[in-house]
């Protein structure tokens, strides 16, 4: 059984049908046409929470890019990171096992024998010579 109390806070937190389907277990068509049988009238709510929502996760997203680079954020706190065989500086689970999104998780070494050679496989740099 459906539970419509569930439903309608769920659609008017701005979640869609698949998701709220995914969440109380039940079928996105059954679902979908709950919200179209009785939840009509809040679509405009809907809507104004489903863009307020979106507008929240760019700004943020903006807002922890601005600052720092991930370079400068990694040098500037290197007793968090650890660097592994093939030079790239990753984040140390044990010093820190618990981070926030905006931490940048890794830093790729571009000077690494596996990435020069991926590269130079990739240009054909004397192809024939070196598969011939």
């Amino acid at each position: 059984m459906l539970d419509n109390q569930m439903v309608k806070e769920l659609y008017l937190k701005g979640e869609n049908y698949i998701r709220i389907a995914s969440i109380l277990n039940a079928k996105p068509d059954t679902i979908r046409k709950h919200i179209y049988r009785n939840l009509r009238e809040f679509r405009n709510s809907h809507e104004a929470e489903k863009i307020r929502r979106k507008e929240i996760d760019r700004i943020t997203r903006y807002e922890s890019k601005s600052c720092m680079s991930d370079n400068v954020f990694i040098n500037k706190n290197r007793s968090v990171y650890k660097t592994d065989a093939e030079g790239n500086i990753v984040i140390n689970k044990d010093v820190a096992p618990v981070i926030s999104f905006d931490t940048p998780r890794r830093l790729v070494n571009e000077h690494s024998k596996k990435l020069i050679n991926k590269r130079i496989m990739k240009s054909n740099y004397k192809r024939d010579e070196l598969f011939g």
